[in-house]
């Protein structure tokens, strides 16, 4: 069975500007190496993603970002649609875009585009030549399944899986297939990537890219108001039954604030935090494999159940801390000591090392993310939620802090809206979605474990 999706949405096709420039068959998916073919899709996607950031601070954000262990070494690489070396443009676009003005020293009208694309020349008049960009990010990942044809009996494996972000066309260029023709191609050059999973975060709804191989995934998440008023957790009590009204008025409670918690703070904590929080998915991903072979067992049937996840790694939480570092120090402008003094990782339970809370704080859509949480499945509800509780006063602490307007945790576990008296809510973009690659395994059967946005880029 696969994982609900109940987000629709209904999109109008928008009209083309004017004629195409270039037949799909004369334009290619190529990697960009030159730093200015890079720039100038940063300069492309500025309408969609820059939010009032000016030009010279969002390329200089980006070329920074485009630095760190989680983008270098080609784990990072930015694709572009253009047109063949020797391609041209088709003639209704010629003959749109050629004046008529019998004056005029150029024939051709504004910056309209002809001939082919150089990937070595970073001159304005090739640039314009780029029809769409996407980026992809290589990534560590996990596969789990039951094993056949002589394997063990559970079968985990380490793998690599590529992100998918960024996809974007200038607007001119739009309402041509431009994009589909980009993701159809895009996926070609995944193939040949030897990763076992590919992922993306749709604005487009859950069913635009199903057409190239990746089907929309659960895509929820329950927003905290810094400002609300917590619960508190209960005591356990001696019987299971439910409790009378005079027993509930005069139970002892719990208060968040007896769970001791400390700042993650520092390299060196957070590897250890994410170190332990990835031997632990290998863990899971064996039971739920065995629960599933169990539930086979019952049903006496066979299913190609496969489960896979992101492997959290510490390049992925330290890329998200530098992208709140670069807009808080060089956009935003607070205060240096405030910096250096209180922007951290995230909280976790004092002494330990599988119970946390990451977050990123994104001071460009004014909210606290929460990246990753755990909490040890093995304690009893009643602390469970004294710890959940605990960690939710912690964000919202920080997002008061900070001066930011709500705590957005998506796909977290429903017990934890229960316990907060919030709605989950299907969100209708950045919806995830994944796709397995060189398999024969029905992407019906794929389960994605740790579907929280840490995985997001």
């Amino acid at each position: 069975m696969t994982e609900q999706v109940a987000t629709k949405i209904k999109t109008k096709r928008q009209q083309p500007k004017g004629p195409a420039p270039y037949r799909h068959e004369d334009l290619i998916l190529v990697r960009a190496t030159l730093s200015e073919i890079v720039q100038r899709t940063w300069t492309n996607n500025m309408d969609q993603w820059a939010k009032g950031v000016p030009l010279p601070q969002y390329h200089a954000r980006e070329k920074y970002l485009a630095s760190t262990a989680f983008s270098s070494d080609n784990r990072l690489i930015t694709w572009v649609l253009v047109p063949k070396p020797d391609a041209d443009v088709t003639m209704e676009y010629r003959q749109s875009t050629t004046t008529t003005d019998s004056n005029a020293t150029n024939a051709v009208v504004g910056n309209a585009v002809r001939g082919g694309f150089d990937e070595k020349d970073g001159k304005d008049d090739n640039l314009e030549r780029i029809m769409s960009a996407v980026e992809t990010y290589e990534r560590p990942g996990m596969v789990a399944r039951v094993g056949e044809n002589g394997e063990e009996e559970e079968v985990l494996e380490e793998v690599s899986s590529v992100s998918v972000a960024s996809v974007y066309a200038p607007s001119k260029y739009r309402n041509h297939g431009y994009g589909k023709l980009m993701m159809k191609l895009l996926w070609e050059e995944i193939e040949k990537m030897g990763v076992s999973f590919t992922f993306l975060y749709s604005d487009l709804g859950p069913q635009f890219y199903t057409n190239f191989g990746w089907t929309a995934r659960t895509s929820t998440e329950i927003v905290i108001p810094p400002s609300m008023l917590l619960p508190s957790a209960p005591i356990a009590t001696e019987s299971g039954d439910a409790e009378d009204s005079q027993k509930r008025t005069t139970r002892a409670l719990a208060s968040a604030n007896s769970v001791s918690l400390e700042a993650v703070v520092g390299d060196e904590s957070l590897k250890t935090l994410v170190d332990r929080d990835a031997q632990l998915l290998r863990e899971t991903l064996k039971q739920r494999v065995h629960e599933q072979k169990l539930e086979d067992a019952v049903s006496a049937t066979t299913t190609t159940t496969t489960f896979v996840a992101v492997t959290p790694e510490i390049r992925c939480f330290q890329w998200f801390y530098a992208r709140a570092w670069y807009n808080a120090t060089e956009i935003w402008k607070f205060n240096q000591s405030q910096i250096q003094d209180g922007l951290h990782y995230g909280i976790r339970v004092q002494g330990t090392h599988d119970q946390f809370a990451l977050w990123h704080h994104d001071f460009t859509d004014d909210n606290l993310y929460i990246l990753r949480w755990r909490i040890d499945s093995t304690n009893s509800k009643e602390e469970a939620d004294r710890i959940a509780l605990a960690f939710v006063e912690a964000a919202q602490k920080e997002a008061k802090k900070w001066n930011l307007s709500k705590i957005v945790y998506w796909n977290a576990d429903t017990a934890l809206a229960k316990l907060l008296g919030l709605e989950v809510k299907h969100r209708d973009h950045s919806i995830p979605s994944l796709g397995m690659v060189n398999s024969l395994r029905d992407p019906q059967n794929m389960k994605w474990v740790l579907n929280e946005k840490y995985s997001w880029c």
